[in-house]
């Protein structure tokens, strides 16, 4: 157990499930990162096209800080909405941590430098570091890191990523009161996970979404036309074609920016096999080796995205675009026949 009140900044896989378990350690209160995520029941599949020829957005996620564990674990959670560094530093003054929603491109240590931009993203902002910075504790990274107050609130702020725009939120947690019984509530949200991933009521979500997926990304070729602005993987700004953008920014999509690779198939595939521990039904247990195969199908094309490069001709390009369509189509016939012998008869 943490001492009460001590932020201690740890390394994580999925923004918002590591922020909400480091912040709950300041509390005292140790939980594994796969359990918040699968009970928080945001796991899923989410696909918004873009206007021109801007990157689609592919989310490996249905909602946004849902806060399902929290309510579980009895964690009372106030969102603000500060949009002054001072309004966030009040915040600060009586919270060990405050998880903010940001815009990870316009981050600055993350060298995208607005190229790249991702609005679904979270932060524990930790304190003031005078009137112009803030110590930010990011969980892709090792140590916490120096922001600029204008360069946080950018990124609080940014219209650069809709529907995942960030909108100002920041979320206070506050300590746990009591343990959620894994046997008990983990196939609840099991059944939660079945109902939205199979039938979400969306084209974009879900099966429907993966689906939507590869229809959609067969007209990239076509779509998306033309030389645009870039960061390379070594954080360059760099003219490519926007089919070249959009293939790289799906790569980063389902590797880099917060999913622990694999568009965090293999993690819910760690909580399906802490369900099936607790529980003792194989049935779980076979799902999450389903989505572990998934997670391999992702994380190979995500690999392949990274690893073209803007200076990939046009007819390679349009090879991994065939990629991306047959690996959506594989990786939704696993999923359904894993969700769907989940789903009570």
């Amino acid at each position: 157990m943490n001492a009460t009140g001590r932020y201690a900044h740890r390394r994580g896989i999925n923004s918002e499930s590591a922020c909400q378990c480091a912040v709950l350690a300041a509390a005292g209160y140790e939980v594994d990162e796969e359990i918040v995520f699968g009970l928080d029941g945001g796991f899923g599949f989410a696909f918004f096209p873009a206007n021109g020829n801007a990157p689609d957005i592919v989310v490996g996620k249905q909602a946004i800080m849902p806060l399902r564990a929290s309510r579980l674990m009895g964690v009372e959670v106030v969102t603000h909405t500060p949009k002054t560094g001072a309004g966030l530093t009040g915040l600060l003054e009586s919270a060990p941590a405050v998880t903010a929603r940001v815009d990870l491109g316009l981050l600055p240590y993350w060298g995208l430098q607005g190229r790249s931009s991702f609005g679904g993203y979270f932060v524990n902002v930790v304190r003031p570091l005078g009137a112009d910075a803030f110590e930010v504790s990011d969980p892709a990274f090792a140590e916490p890191v120096s922001v600029s107050a204008d360069e946080l609130q950018a990124a609080r702020s940014s219209r650069d990523s809709p529907p995942l725009n960030p909108d100002w939120k920041v979320y206070v947690f506050g300590a746990p009161r009591r343990t959620p019984q894994l046997d008990r509530v983990g196939p609840v949200a099991v059944r939660t996970l079945c109902r939205e991933v199979l039938k979400p009521g969306s084209r974009n979500l879900g099966l429907p979404g993966m689906k939507t997926l590869a229809t959609t990304a067969a007209s990239w070729p076509q779509s998306k036309q033309g030389e645009v602005e870039d960061v390379d993987l070594t954080g360059n700004v760099v003219r490519t074609d926007a089919l070249a953008r959009q293939l790289l920014h799906l790569g980063r999509q389902i590797e880099s920016f917060g999913t622990g690779g694999g568009l965090f198939r293999p993690m819910i595939g760690r909580y399906l096999a802490r369900v099936a521990d607790s529980t003792g039904e194989a049935r779980y247990a076979d799902a999450a080796e389903q989505f572990l195969i998934s997670g391999r199908l992702w994380s190979n094309l995500g690999s392949a995205l990274l690893t073209a490069g803007s200076g990939t001709a046009r007819d390679d390009l349009t090879t991994l675009v065939d990629a991306v369509t047959d690996t959506a189509r594989s990786a939704m016939d696993v999923e359904k026949r894993a969700l769907s012998a989940l789903t009570p008869l």
